[in-house]
């Protein structure tokens, strides 16, 4: 009896020391206060340069053949934003001649202890596979053995053994700079099967729940009668399509929801003129009957069929981003499923990108801006409302080229066009104010 007694006092014992521990541990790993602020709102030269970034990256993947990449100091603060907008995730990246410092704020669900699990590691230069050190969990700082053991582990965890080893064995640190980073990537041998695995593995941890499949059909049904009164092969503008799915859309939603059925409608427009893959982000929508109605594709942008893809496939990532799906995932699976290689920088492709995500944003963020927007579709619709002319906006330049008349996407004659590209924009009938309106 005396021994039960004592077992089970020392079993309650190690109970106890065991919740004081737990409690010990969540207290020095979770602060009220985030250890990184939350940046501000994604604006379209972010969304350029964080797209500009997965595009080399991708075609680099497609030589399957080691090859380098730099990355400027834009880009990679451009990264900050995207993973924001992603994941409940505040970050910031400190580029240095030793390697790249990360620091972090995950914010957590409610709790006793605190609002953010706070991160700083460092990802020394290495010819080797990537390596973390310095790694801190809130006031906790984790030995270098330790995460030399658990990276591996938790890395496969995640992802699974087969795309967490490609993760692994994908990129080497070569160099740092404060202004810029050098990256050797390392193709897998098949890259398009490869990530098109690790892009599903990572879709399963989304949240999708701000998006409404039976809605995104109904307003494709729409897109599809208005195709098939099309004869088959007649060319029209994307203002045909888009300028009936708004007043739709106007006409369907409730006060206070107009945003909602706008997010529904752009992602409908993306599967009907962008691709049925989008459905790898947004989960089933179409049925068979949808799918066996070819869309009308002879619908153009400026007289272009790759600008009207670049404005529908930036509007609709802009969606995906807002709804809480990753924008990383969707940049990536648009550059898969597009033919590798090109014709060159241009900016006519950037002005698009950035028209698809400002009437993305304009439609579906707010309630009140997307009653605004949708009003002024009281009026026929026409191009020059959705974009600007492109006869001047320099094209196919290649890389030389874009070096010898811009230098880099951070220099003063490259911001200063882009910043022309965006005025242009804001002043078109759609988006200026209501004292220009």
């Amino acid at each position: 009896m005396k021994l039960l007694l004592r077992l089970s006092l020392g079993l309650g014992v190690l109970a106890l020391l065991g919740v004081f521990g737990l409690v010990w541990v969540l207290s020095h790993l979770i602060d009220d206060q985030p250890l990184v602020d939350p940046p501000l709102t994604a604006n379209p030269q972010q969304v350029y340069h964080a797209k500009q970034l997965v595009k080399r990256t991708l075609r680099l993947m497609q030589r399957q053949q080691p090859d380098r990449l730099d990355i400027s100091y834009a880009e990679l603060q451009s990264l900050n934003s995207l993973l924001a907008r992603a994941y409940p995730i505040h970050s910031h990246f400190n580029p240095t001649t030793d390697g790249l410092w990360i620091r972090a704020s995950i914010e957590l669900p409610d709790n006793i202890f605190g609002r953010y699990l706070s991160l700083q590691l460092h990802l020394p230069v290495s010819p080797q596979q990537l390596q973390l050190t310095n790694v801190q969990l809130g006031s906790i700082t984790l030995p270098d053995s330790w995460t030399r053991r658990l990276l591996p582990s938790l890395v496969e965890r995640v992802f699974g053994q087969q795309q967490g080893q490609l993760l692994l064995d994908l990129v080497r640190l070569q160099q740092a700079q404060e202004d810029q980073l050098q990256l050797l990537i390392q193709p897998p041998s098949d890259p398009r099967q490869q990530l098109s695995r690790l892009l599903e593995r990572l879709r399963s941890f989304d949240d999708n729940s701000g998006l409404d499949s039976i809605r995104i059909a109904h307003y494709y049904d729409q897109l599809l009668r208005e195709g098939q009164a099309l004869e088959p092969h007649e060319w029209v503008s994307l203002s045909y399509f888009l300028a009936p799915l708004m007043l739709n859309v106007q006409q369907q939603a409730a006060e206070g929801e107009q945003h909602l059925h706008a997010r529904s409608a752009i992602l409908a427009l993306s599967l009907y003129l962008g691709s049925h893959h989008f459905e790898q982000l947004t989960g089933p929508v179409l049925n068979e009957q949808q799918r066996q109605n070819p869309p009308h594709h002879r619908t153009l942008l400026r007289g272009r069929i790759d600008l009207r893809l670049h404005f529908v496939y930036s509007a609709a990532i802009q969606v995906l981003g807002d709804a809480g799906s990753s924008y990383a995932i969707g940049e990536f699976k648009e550059m898969l499923d597009s033919v590798a290689g090109g014709s060159g920088f241009s900016f006519a492709d950037l002005a698009a990108d950035r028209a698809g995500t400002l009437f993305a944003m304009r439609a579906s963020r707010d309630p009140q801006q997307a009653a605004e927007l949708l009003a002024r579709f009281d009026l026929p619709l026409q191009e020059s409302d959705l974009m600007i002319p492109i006869n001047r906006l320099p094209e196919g330049l290649s890389q030389a080229e874009f070096r010898q008349r811009y230098g880099d996407i951070d220099s003063e004659a490259y911001r200063r066009l882009t910043d022309q590209i965006d005025q242009q924009l804001l002043a078109l009938r759609l988006y200026r104010d209501d004292a220009q309106g």
